[in-house]
């Protein structure tokens, strides 16, 4: 004796749609740093201002290598005596600041590092409806 087996056809339709949004929130950390250039700074035809002439925007006087560093997302702009200068014209790492041109003794230069922290939250909403039809 064998078991009979009931075979059957079924074919399935999904209709509807899925929808995604996506929010972003971009929120700027700043750090900006003053300096007065002194003598020392000036070697030759560049000027370097080591991190322990800066100070930070409470005042305090940054450690050495303290200097902040701008990531892939962000950037820093330097003024000198108040006008911003153009990229490319310096370098900035955490130990000092670099400027391709020898400044004057007594010059205000004022670094301004942005970093651009963004979180993205994305919500689905299901549409999706299912229809199974069986034939036999």
């Amino acid at each position: 004796m064998s078991v009979i087996k009931m075979n059957l056809n079924a074919q399935s339709t999904v209709s509807g749609n899925v929808t995604v949004t996506t929010a972003t929130n971009t929120v700027p950390t700043v750090h900006r740093y003053t300096a007065g250039i002194v003598l020392g700074n000036i070697i030759g035809s560049t000027t370097v201002v080591q991190a322990t002439s800066f100070t930070d925007d409470a005042g305090s006087t940054v450690p050495a290598n303290g200097l902040v560093v701008p990531p892939a997302n962000g950037y820093f702009n330097l003024y000198v005596n108040g006008v911003l200068q153009r990229s490319g014209m310096s370098t900035l790492s955490a130990a000092n600041l670099t400027i391709n041109t020898a400044l004057l003794v007594g010059a205000s230069v004022v670094v301004e590092v942005v970093i651009l922290n963004s979180t993205s939250t994305s919500n689905s909403t299901n549409g999706l409806s299912v229809t199974t039809s069986i034939y036999y």
